[in-house]
């Protein structure tokens, strides 16, 4: 009897650990980035970096109303640390962290594309989306 109840404990626990092991978050995937100028200034030397494993993706050049698009430096996002730089029409570099807001809930099954909107009134949007050409 007591080897029984001993087996049956051994068994919950077990069901218990598998069950938990076997539970993934959704995780969000992402194809590519998209820098998007919606100000009237031309936007230069834009660098986004991963802080922790310094990979990182740049666009020299982004006109006015117009986008340069790019791989991303995660395939899964997991809420790196990132800093964007750039430069306005020339003058000193820009830096900023940069938090994406993630969507929800996130579909596990396609790729998102990452969207920095830089704003007329020197500020930016971050976003994923799943449509290619949210601008």
């Amino acid at each position: 009897m007591q080897n029984n109840m001993r087996n049956l404990a051994f068994m919950a626990l077990f069901s218990a650990l598998i069950g938990c092991s076997s539970h993934v978050e959704n995780q969000l995937m992402v194809s590519g980035l998209a820098f998007y100028n919606d100000s009237n200034e031309t936007i230069e030397n834009v660098t986004l970096k991963v802080t922790e494993t310094g990979k990182m993706v740049s666009c020299t050049l982004v006109e006015p109303k117009r986008y340069c698009a790019t791989g991303f430096p995660q395939t899964h996002y997991k809420n790196a640390k990132l800093f964007l730089s750039w430069q306005v029409s020339g003058n000193n570099a820009v830096t900023n962290e940069v938090v994406f807001a993630k969507p929800a809930p996130i579909d596990s099954d396609i790729s998102y594309i990452a969207v920095i909107k830089f704003n007329s009134n020197k500020g930016l949007d971050a976003f994923f989306t799943k449509n290619p050409r949210p601008f």
